[in-house]
């Protein structure tokens, strides 16, 4: 039970760290990533931030590792997920940066850009 209807029962919103597991093990289960490093911090005014690089082996992946950590963070979050900042980018073997903007996404994209996308 995640995002406003728990919160309506009392369970409130997963901690910080419960959220960046989830995401982390969602992404590592995508064909193609080498490894993983995410962060998420809660934010005051809107619903956190997601951040770290992925390692993968064709700057193609991360659009699928965009897609994975979206289905995580909307388990975990909720609605709230739209709110969620995305500083997330990807790096090929040949050391070359991935990022978002790539798949005609922000460059750091919110929730509802990927939700946008991925729905």
């Amino acid at each position: 039970m995640t995002g406003l209807f728990a919160r309506l029962i009392g369970r409130g919103r997963p901690d910080a760290e419960t959220v960046a597991a989830q995401v982390a093990a969602a992404i590592a289960r995508v064909p193609g990533v080498v490894d993983e490093q995410v962060g998420y911090n809660h934010l005051q005014y809107s619903a956190g931030a997601l951040s770290g690089v992925v390692d993968l082996d064709a700057a193609v992946t991360f659009d699928d590792v965009l897609r994975a950590a979206h289905a995580a963070l909307v388990e975990q979050l909720g609605d709230d997920a739209d709110r969620v900042v995305v500083y997330l980018s990807g790096r090929t073997a040949d050391g070359h940066a991935v990022e978002p903007d790539a798949f005609g996404l922000p460059q750091r994209p919110t929730g509802t850009d990927l939700r946008r996308r991925y729905a």
